[in-house]
C-alpha cells in the first residue's frame, strides 16, 4: 500500500489509436490453455506456528467496550436514532480517519471464457503472477476468491505445487464466505440448545426465520440475531451480578 514516504509509481495511461487501427492483446493473454485436474486428494501442510494470544487481546478489549457501552445504553431513556448501539455503528463511530493514500488499481481486459473452470482459474493465476512480477519482482501474489472458484484455485495449487503452491502463490477465501462459515459453525454448536425457540418466543423473529439463522440463509439478519443474543445475555449477566452484590451487601449489613 502506498504511504506518504513511499508513493507508488503512477504509470502513463494507455493511448488507444484512432479508428481504423486494430488493437490486439498478446496470445499469452488471450489464449486459455486446456488443463485437467485429475487429483482429488487434499494435502494440508502442517502448521508450525502456534496462535499468538496477544493478537486478539486488543480486539477482545474492543468487544468488551462495545458490550459495556450497550448495556449502559439499555438503562438510558434518551436513546435517539443517532445512538450507536449496534456493533457496526459503535465501531464505525470510533474508527479514526484513514490518512493512507489511495492505491493505484488497474482492471485487466475481461475474458469470454467461463470463470469456474480449471483452465480459466490457472490462466488467471498465471496472469496475476506475471503482473505482480513486472511491478514488484519477487513479491508473492495474493488472490481472493469465493466458492466454488476458491476450491478450484486450491486444486490448482495441489496439482502444480512448484509453480502455484502456497510458497509461490497465496489464495484466500473471500471475507463474505469466511464469515458465513464462522456463523454456520456457531449455528451447529447452538443446535438443540433452544436458541431458536427463545428468539421465536421473545418476538425477535418468527420460528422459520429463527431456524434460518443456524444455516445463515441471510448474513445480515444472522449477524444481527447473534448480536441481539449476546447483548441480551450480557445485560442479564450484569443485572444478576448487581443483584448478587446487593444481596451480599445486605447480608454483611445484617450480620
Amino acid at each position: 500500500m502506498p504511504t506518504k514516504d513511499n508513493i507508488e509509481i503512477e504509470r502513463p495511461p494507455l493511448k488507444v489509436p484512432s479508428s481504423g487501427h486494430t488493437n490486439t492483446l498478446p496470445k499469452n493473454y488471450t489464449e486459455v490453455l486446456a488443463v485437467a485436474l485429475q487429483t482429488n486428494t487434499v494435502s494440508v501442510p502442517e502448521c508450525g506456528k502456534s496462535p499468538i494470544e496477544s493478537c486478539i487481546d486488543y480486539p477482545k478489549e474492543q468487544e468488551k467496550q462495545w458490550s459495556d457501552t450497550a448495556v449502559q445504553l439499555f438503562k438510558s431513556d434518551q436513546m435517539t436514532c443517532e445512538t450507536t448501539i449496534s456493533w457496526a455503528a459503535y465501531h464505525a463511530s470510533r474508527q479514526a480517519p484513514i490518512e493512507d493514500l489511495p492505491a493505484l488499481r488497474a482492471l485487466l481486459p475481461l475474458f469470454y471464457e467461463k470463470s469456474s473452470t480449471p483452465s480459466m482459474i490457472k490462466h488467471g493465476m498465471d496472469l496475476v503472477k506475471q503482473a505482480v512480477d513486472f511491478l514488484n519482482p519477487g513479491q508473492i501474489p495474493v488472490r481472493t476468491a469465493y466458492q466454488p472458484l476458491f476450491a478450484l484455485a486450491k486444486y490448482v495449487q495441489l496439482k502444480w505445487p512448484e509453480t502455484h503452491g502456497g510458497q509461490s502463490f497465496v489464495v484466500m477465501l473471500g471475507g463474505l464466505h469466511t464469515e458465513m462459515a464462522l456463523w454456520k459453525t456457531l449455528g451447529d454448536i447452538l443446535e438443540g440448545s433452544g436458541w431458536t425457540t427463545a428468539l421465536a418466543e421473545s418476538g425477535v423473529a418468527s420460528s422459520g426465520t429463527a431456524d434460518s439463522y443456524q444455516k445463515v440463509t441471510h448474513l445480515n439478519r444472522t449477524r444481527h440475531a447473534h448480536q441481539v443474543t449476546f447483548l441480551t445475555l450480557r445485560h442479564l449477566m450484569n443485572d444478576a451480578y448487581m443483584l448478587t452484590e446487593e444481596e451480599d451487601g445486605a447480608r454483611s449489613f445484617l450480620t
